[in-house]
């Protein structure tokens, strides 16, 4: 192998690297636009249905309410608004 070859092969090597580089870089922002359009479509879903609030609200790990699941037959007090406020998320 002679300097020429040796210089075209790492060429290639370093156009390989480079578009290896662009398409990683391609698929971080492909994965960022997804996300964020369907924040996007959340959001207008919500307000097409007419509602006013439809931030999520995050809570704290000490204003959770932790209620033991109730026995089968037995209804728990508050399951049916702790049901419902799941079916809207």
């Amino acid at each position: 192998m002679n300097a020429r070859d040796r210089d075209e092969e790492d060429d290639r090597f370093t156009a390989s690297l480079a578009g290896l580089a662009m398409a990683l870089l391609l698929a971080i922002v492909a994965l960022f636009l997804i996300d964020r359009l369907a924040t996007v479509s959340k959001l207008e879903d919500c307000l097409l249905q007419g509602r006013k609030n439809c931030k999520r609200i995050e809570l704290s790990a000490g204003q959770r309410d932790y209620r033991q699941p109730a026995q089968p037959g037995q209804r728990s007090a508050g399951s049916a608004p702790r049901q419902a406020a799941d079916m809207m998320r």
